[in-house]
Formats: structure tokens, sequence, C-alpha cells
């Protein structure tokens, strides 16, 4: 079938009669040794344009199909099948040969299988057919071979044979100029084949055309080998090509998952659908399913129970994500591929920001492991699409109310449609939920109590729950109780399954103790997706212990979910109609103000470790040591981010308002810290709009300077400065003089990233002469500290010394060793720059020390930077490019561009020393481009500068004369002493040279 469809002992040796004929034989072949339903294969042969007797037509192809092939095609009840041996057939002899390539650990072999199945190929799969199945089948086919093709690639150049690749690799790149693993394939032969220039130009080649036809960079992978290319890093170097290598850095550690939620006691029914799923599940080349249907109707339910049903066939792990997000938005694809990628053991640091980036490196994390996936409740197939694995050794599972139909079309996704249970199912449910025999002693009760709900399950548990807490209660009673109160026309209304599971639920509801029915009202006031038993007391406004053993009451009614970490979580339906009793409960403002304190509260202790020392919203706080350490506050902020951020948004809609700017205020530095981007913006957008709305200045002022740092961090110069100017506004009206100091500091920062460092300096004076006579000698410090880094770019470096060293000293006084590490690698700067090499030395090993014990920040790269600089100029050339690229392999996974452009200029300037001047040439440039494009006119003017020291090396005058005078543009205007005395003396030897 891979070409002509055909059969024999050659291609075509047995006529099989017309092109239609012939299909039918493919669309059987398809599912060698499975049976086909005469449905499916009228689909699969005429799509949506059958002819008026397709079935008859249908059986007169079989019939003649079975002459030409006596004994091959059977036909049992589920419907026509093959009685061949898939290895006689080239589709299932291809998929079987790259199995078995992926499966063995010897290279030289799984190279050979690979090969062969390649050699199976005569054309294009199913030549001539043209119906919908067809070409879906054909397209998935053709994904298949090209990733056998790439798979096999890796092998070769894991064998050495570079050499031999070179010519095919680029042939495929001239047809396949977007596809971003060969053009990791091709730039890896040529460097290997010592032709690092061409690698390096085909990456920027591949750039250009990424920007230019789609709009985006380089994927992270992709980034990761170019900047290996650049720095020499390991597993790219000629020397190494008979090892295995990688296009990415060596891989974290593993961690097995097994976070399905609990099985749920009791499952009955769903046969038909278990036995299809598992076979599509643990199939070879498993392709996602979907469970669709309404809500209620047991989705999740099948899902979890499947799940355990195939744990072993999924020795690496079973992973589980809630895909619906706060407020009725769906969750965040970037955000689950990140709370994935921080399960699996993947440092925090190493993430990608951007979603391409988290999908591929979650793509990397899967590849070739056994794992099941469960994506619950997902809104659309968009949302989906990032979270799928790459290979077919992940299987996914998704439950979604919609069918995601444009995942079939994208994925080949198979769907598996749910519909209510039948009445043996229904009967059984109920038997297993409350007991063989007392369903068996009322049957015709259970079989009437199964149709008034429906037989949808959710409602059948919520009436099993509701006998099961009370025991004598008859069956027949209970059903002619729901009888009598006219919720029957309401459960079996079409199309109304919201107002049908209502109903059940005020029965279950009802039979809970007044304290439990209590909590489980009150939990519908929470605004996130899950919740923790101490969340539930601040609700209840009881102990810990008291609101855990109610949720452990509400899990045994199946009212509530256990998860894992001692979560719980709503069904959905559930959420909704507890908040329908919330609102009825006359102390639900009190509880809900209870909640918002406990938050608050808990965000004020799990902050205090990291973020404490600065400027903060003036307000009573309450002092609490809920968490042990550090660690455990920060697992705490994460695990609560998404509910923290719901109760911003809502506090912000429907009070407390001020709830809303206090928290907000609490998490900036958390937000900034960690890098949550779309948090940060949704609770300053909404705690914004709060304080305008309550006429509140000073939360104005502090939410604008929030929303400053956010416009910076993410690119909008011209918005980050509009910002800060009315924080700037509101500190003055209101007198708040730490937030002026606050302010004054990030408008040096801004200007500073812009080369501006004459009114970064004079914003940074002004606010430390504000902070002289105010105890707040953290905040003091950090002022310090950039008047010390600024007075380092102008060229003053004995005023950066004496700023940055009583830095230290204040710091040092207050135990804040963490706070050291900035002003100690500033220092360093001054020092270097002073010629004093040694202790600049000390200073800046000191730092890589302390970033190395509390890694968070942004200190490692920048320690690195500086100790290549001081190696570099005290003529230790090995150890200056090893610090070198430890700083450019640490900016890129920080992902801040003054950090990359300065590890970049850094490592350039050391490889011009090597002579490597093809390597600084690139990193240089790729430097150069970066600050131009963000505005760093600081580092562009050092770019320009080392870039004409470089070329001058190389001989290339007019190239070095045309940088030299660029970077003197950049550097005389704004007083880069520095950077100007560097082109001076370049510009001075490039005279002696000419003449």
């Amino acid at each position: 079938m891979l070409g002509d469809i055909g059969a024999g002992p050659d291609t075509g040796a047995v006529d099989l009669g017309s092109a239609r004929q012939r299909s039918v034989l493919a669309a059987l072949l398809a599912d060698a040794g499975r049976p086909v339903a005469v449905e499916q294969l009228v689909d699969r042969v005429w799509g949506e344009a059958p002819p008026r007797r397709a079935t008859d037509t249908l059986y007169s192809y079989v019939s003649r199909l079975r002459r030409l092939l006596p004994g091959v095609i059977d036909r049992g009840p589920g419907g026509y099948a093959l009685g061949v041996d898939a290895a006689a057939i080239d589709l299932h002899r291809f998929h079987g040969l790259v199995r078995r390539a992926r499966r063995t650990d010897d290279a030289t072999r799984a190279a050979a299988l690979f090969r062969e199945a390649l050699e199976l190929w005569r054309g294009e799969p199913f030549a001539g057919v043209d119906t919908p199945w067809f070409n879906e089948a054909r397209d998935l086919l053709v994904k298949e071979l090209w990733a056998a093709r790439l798979d096999c690639t890796d092998l070769r150049l894991h064998l050495g044979e570079h050499a031999a690749l070179t010519a095919e690799l680029a042939e495929q790149c001239t047809s396949r100029p977007l596809d971003e693993r060969l053009a990791a394939q091709f730039m890896l032969a040529l460097y290997r084949c010592g032709r690092q220039a061409d690698a390096l130009a085909h990456y920027r080649h591949v750039r250009a055309l990424l920007a230019a036809e789609i709009g985006i960079d380089p994927g992270s992978e992709l980034q990761r080998l170019h900047q290996s290319i650049l720095s020499g890093g390991a597993g790219t170097s000629p020397q190494s090509a008979a090892t295995p290598t990688s296009t990415a850095p060596a891989e974290e550690p593993w961690r097995v998952l097994r976070q399905l939620p609990l099985d749920i006691a009791g499952f009955a029914g769903r046969e038909d659908a278990i036995r299809r799923l598992e076979k599509e599940l643990t199939a070879p080349q498993a392709a996602p399913v979907v469970v669709s249907g309404s809500p209620g109707i047991g989705k999740s339910a099948l899902a979890t129970h499947l799940g355990h049903r195939l744990r072993d066939s999924f020795p690496d792990g079973q992973w589980y994500v809630h895909l619906s997000g706060n407020g009725g938005r769906p969750r965040d694809p970037a955000e689950a591929l990140s709370a994935l990628l921080l399960a699996s053991g993947q440092e925090p640091g190493s993430i990608p920001e951007q979603l391409e980036g988290r999908a591929a490196a979650f793509r990397s994390r899967l590849a070739d492991r056994r794992v099941l996936l469960l994506l619950d409740d997902a809104a659309d197939a968009d949302q989906v699409r990032p979270l799928l694995p790459g290979t077919s050794g992940a299987s996914v599972l998704i439950t979604s109310r919609s069918d995601l139909r444009g995942l079939a079309v994208s994925h080949a996704a198979r769907t598996v449609p749910l519909d209510v249970l039948s009445p043996a199912e229904a009967r059984d449910l109920l038997a297993n939920s409350l007991g063989a025999q007392r369903v068996a002693a009322e049957p015709e009760a259970a079989g009437h109590l199964a149709e008034l709900c429906a037989r949808v399950p959710l409602a059948l548990r919520i009436v099993a729950a509701n006998l099961a807490a009370r025991p004598g209660r008859p069956l027949a009673a209970y059903a002619a109780e729901l009888a009598a109160g006219e919720r029957l026309a309401k459960l079996a209304v079409t199309g109304d399954r919201q107002a049908a599971v209502r109903q059940a639920f005020d029965h279950s509801y009802a039979a809970l103790e007044p304290d439990t029915a209590r909590l489980f009202a009150l939990l519908g006031l929470h605004p996130g997706p899950d919740f923790t038993a101490g969340a539930a007391a601040a609700l209840l406004g009881s102990p810990v212990d008291t609101a855990d053993h109610l949720l452990d009451r509400l899990t045994t009614a199946g009212l509530l979910q256990h998860t894992a970490l001692d979560r719980f979580r709503f069904h959905d339906l559930l959420r909704l109609y507890a908040a329908e009793h919330a609102a009825a409960d006359p102390g639900r403002a009190a509880a809900w103000q209870r909640l918002g304190d406990w938050y608050l509260a808990t965000t004020d202790a799990a902050t205090a470790f990291d973020y404490s020392g600065s400027v903060q919203l003036p307000r009573p706080r309450t002092r609490s040591t809920p968490f042990d350490g550090r660690e455990q506050a920060l697992a705490w902020l994460d695990a609560e981010r998404t509910n923290l951020t719901a109760l911003v948004v809502r506090a912000a809609g429907t009070g407390p308002r001020e709830l809303a700017w206090q928290l907000t205020d609490q998490l900036r530095l958390y937000f900034y810290g960690r890098r949550h981007i779309a948090d940060w913006t949704a609770t300053t957008t909404a705690a914004l709009r709060a304080a305008e709305e309550e006429g509140q200045e000073l939360a104005q002022a502090l939410i604008w300077n929030s929303v400053g740092l956010l416009r910076q961090h993410t690119g909008d110069n011209s918005g980050a400065l509009t910002a800060l100017h009315r924080a700037q506004q509101g500190y003055r009206t209101t007198g708040f003089t730490l937030g002026e100091v606050s302010l004054l500091s990030n408008l040096a920062v801004h200007h500073a990233l812009r080369g501006d460092m004459r009114p970064a300096l004079d914003h940074q004076q002004k606010g430390h002469a504000l902070l002289r006579d105010l105890d707040r000698p953290v905040l003091l410090a950090r002022g310090l500290n950039t008047m010390g880094l600024t007075h380092a770019y102008l060229g003053e470096f004995e005023q950066a010394e004496r700023h940055t060293t009583e830095a230290v000293d204040r710091l040092r006084a207050v135990d804040r060793p963490t706070g050291t590490m900035g002003p100690l690698i500033n220092r360093a700067v001054a020092r270097h720059g002073l010629g004093r090499y040694a202790e600049a030395l000390a200073d800046a090993t000191e730092a890589l020390r302390l970033s190395e014990r509390h890694p968070h920040g942004t200190s490692g790269p920048a320690a690195h930077e500086i100790l290549a600089r001081i190696h570099r100029d005290s003529g230790r050339l090995d150890q200056a490019r090893t610090h070198a690229e430890h700083s450019l392999r640490a900016a890129i996974d920080h992902g801040e561009p003054a950090l990359l452009a300065d590890a970049l200029i850094t490592l350039g300037s050391v490889r011009t020393l090597d002579g490597d001047s093809a390597v600084a040439l690139a990193c240089l440039q790729e430097a150069l481009e970066l600050t131009s494009r963000v505005g760093l006119r600081h580092q562009e003017a050092e770019a320009h500068a080392q870039l004409a020291r470089t070329h001058l090396a190389s001989g290339a005058p007019a190239e070095a004369r045309h940088h030299a005078e660029r970077a003197l543009d950049l550097a005389r205007p704004r007083e880069l002493r520095p950077v100007e005395q560097h082109v001076l003396e370049t510009l001075a030897a490039l005279t002696e040279a000419t003449d």
C-alpha cells in the first residue's frame, strides 16, 4: 500500500480489479486482523457521497476479492476482517520495523531497521484513491515517514556518518526549509565536517525564513544548538562525532508521576467504550483519543477509571491535567506545560518563556517514554494541540464537552462519544454503590430510579450517595419522592441536563448533615479550580481538622473529588450548584471575607522569605508562620497561583475591592521573579480597575508601578515609561515617600537599560536622598547598588566601588546574604575597571557561590560573565572561555535580553583572543542584532566596539573602522567612557596597522 495498491509476490502480480475494488482491499488491509464494520468500509471507500446502493456494491467488491484471494477475507459479527500476517503488508511491516528500531539500544541495528523500513516505500500511499478517510490516512503516513527519516538521520549522525549525510540533508532542507529538526541535523553535520561558518549561516537563513514567513523565532532546541555551536558546547565538536550527542542540553532527571485522581468506587458500565479505548491507547501508533459528551455524562470518571486499568501499560507514568481555568476561561496551555515540565523534574530556570518553546521542551521530555497523558475538560482543539506529545510511545486521552473534531484533522484523533448508560449499566452502577443485595431486593424500584435519573451517571451517583447515607430507607420510597416532586419531568427534559442535574443535587444536599451541607455551599464561593482544607477552614471559620473531616464526608458522598497533594475539586456543575446555595447563606459575606483574609495572610507569610524589604502598600499585616522554610512557601505560592489570580479578579469585580489591590501588590515580586506574565497581567489589570473605581490614588500608584515593571519586562518601553510616570504622580499626590523611592529606582533601571546613564543616575540619586532619613536598609542597599553599576558604566569606578561596598555592608548588617549577590557582582565590575583583578575575582567568586546556593534571579549568569572578563584580562583564556560559555547558557535559560547581550559580547571577545574569528563574529553579530532590536544602547555600543576589535584582528580594516565609528556615535553622547576608551585604542591600532 506504500505506493500503488497491489498484492502478490511482486506488486501487481494479482489483478485486483477496478480502483474502487482495490480501495476496498486497502481499507481492510489498514486494519489487518481486526474487523471493520460495513458502515466504516462504506465511509472509507466513498466518503461523504456513497452511491444509493453502497452496501450492495460493497458486497460485490468483497465477493470478487474473496475469489481473487481465497481464505483471506472473513466475515464476523463485527464486520469484515483480513486474516493475513501483518508482516506481509508493507504498511504494517513499516510500522513494525520503525517500532523495533526505536526500541533497540544498538544504534547500528536501529539504523539498519530504519533503512529497511524506508526502502518499503514505492511512492505515494494508496495511490489513485481520493476519499476523506484515505486522504487523512495518507497524510498521517507521510508524517510518519518523515519522522522515521529524521530518527534515522539522528542515528546516522550518532554513528559518525555526517560526511555522507551532508548532500542528502542539503537537498531535504531545500524542500522543507522550515523544518527545525531537519535544520538542526544539517547544522550538526556541517559543523562536524569542519564547516562551522556554514552551519551558523544556515541557522541565520532558517531564522530569517521563520521570521518572514510565519513571524516567529526558531524554537528553543534549535537556538540551543546554535548557541552550542557558537560556544563549542559538548556533543557538537567534530571529535565527538562517534559518541552519543544531542542538539539539546543533558536531559534533566525524570520523575515517574502517578497523578490520576482516585478511581471512583463502584464504577459500572461502559464496557464497549473501555475495550475500544484500551485498544486505541495501547496501539503501537496510538493517536489522541477524545471522550466527548454532555456535562455529567461520566467523561472524567471513565477516563480516570481507564487510566488506572492501564497503569502497567505505561511504566513511565500517568499524568493528569485539568484544562478548565479561572472564571470560565480555559486554562492557558503555556501554564499547563510549565506545571508538567516542573512536575517531570525539569528545573524552573530551564523552562522556556514562550508557548512554542514549552511545547517543544515537553515533547522532548516525553520522547520515547511510555506515558499516559489525561487532559481533562478541554475547551477546544487549540488549547490541546500544544500539549500533545511528538512520539507514539505517549498516549493521550482527552475529555471534552466538544468532540474536538479539529484534532481529527490535525492529529488524526479518534473520538469516542458517550451517551447515557444502558438500563443494565445503570442498575449495575446502583448495585455497586449501594450493595448488590439491597438493589436485588427491590429490582423494579432500582430500575425506576435509573429511569428517573435518565441513566445519567452523575445523577445516579448522587441518588446512590443519598441512599447510602440512609441505609434503612427503601428504594421505592425514594423513587416515589423523586416522582412526587415533579423532578422527573425536569430530569427527562432533552437538552436541559443542567436543570436535571441540579434537581438531583437538591436531594443529595438535603441528605447531608447541617455542618457538612454548609461547607459544601460555602465552597461554591471559592473562585479557583481546586482548594485545600486550609481554604475550606477559612470559609467555615473552623479549625483545619474540622474542615478536613467534613471534606472527607463530602468526598465519600461523591460531591467532591480528592486530587493529589491533599487538594479537592468540584465537578463544574456541582460548583455551580454549591454557589447557588451559598447565595442563600446569610453568612456568605463573612465567609468570603474570611477566605480573602486567609489568602492574604498566607500570601504575606509565603512572600516574606524572598520578597520582604521591598516597598509595599501600608496596611496591617498578620504575623503568621505556616511554612517551615522558603521551599515550602514557594511550593504553596506555585500551587495556589491560579486561585490567587482568580481571587484578585473576583474581588475586583464583586468586592472587597481592597483585597484585589492588596493581593496584587503582595504578589508583584513573586510573579516577576518566577516570570508568571499572564497572572501578573491579569491581576494588575483587575486591581487597577478596582482602585480606579474606588478612587484609591495610592493603590493606583502602586499598581501603575507594577505595570511599569511588567511592560518593561515584556519589551513595551514606551508603555513602561508612561506607567512609571503615572505611578510617580500618584506617589507625589499621596505623599508616599517610599513609593516614590521605589519608582525612582525603577526609572533609573529603565533609563540605564537604554544606555541613558546620566538620567538614570539622576533618578537614583534623588531616591537615595529621600532614603537617607528612613530606616529601610534593604531599599537603601538596592539603590546604592544601582548607583554603583551606573557609575561603572560611566567609567567612574571609584564611586562605583564606594557605593557597592556600602551596599554589601548594609545587607550583611541585616543578615541578607542573598541580597549581596548583585552588589558583589557590581563591585567586581568596578574593581575590574580599576585593574584590581584579584579583588574583583574574590567578589565575583563569592557571588557565584551564593547564586549556586540560592538559584533564582539573574545573579548566576551575571557572575559567570564578569568572571570571564576577569580571567580574560588576566591572561587565563581557558577559564575565561568556560565562564563565558556558562554565562551564555544560563542567559539563554533566563531569557533576559540584557544578560544575553552581555554574555554574547564577552564570549565574542574571548573567541577573538583565541583566534576563532568566525565564532566571535557570529556571537557579536547576534548581540548587535539583539541590542539594536530591543533598544539596549549601552550593550549595542559595546557590541560595535568589540566587532571593531575582532575585524581588526581578522584583517578587515574597513569593517573595523565602520563599527568603531558606530560605537563612538553611541558612546560619546551617553558618556560611556569605558566603551569610548576601548574604541579609541582600536582606532589607534587601526591607524598604526594601515600606515
